[in-house]
């Protein structure tokens, strides 16, 4: 009975992967359509690129995360 519920489960989060990556297929490839269809202004967006950037930096060099 154990092995018919993994199986299921396992139907299941291989459906949802497969969902997720046709959906970001279909978004990747609808980005080239309009070019200043962003919905983030330009300002927010490069202050959360630095804030990315402050973060990958952070938790690599243990500043942020570190127990």
């Amino acid at each position: 009975m154990i092995r018919l519920i993994l199986l299921v489960a396992f139907l299941a989060v291989a459906a949802i992967a497969v969902t997720a990556l046709l959906r970001t297929i279909q978004d990747v490839t609808n980005v080239g359509v309009g070019k200043d269809n962003d919905i983030m202004p330009a300002k927010f967006r490069r202050i959360t690129y630095v804030l990315l950037v402050v973060l990958l930096f952070g938790v690599t060099s243990g500043w942020l995360g570190a127990a």
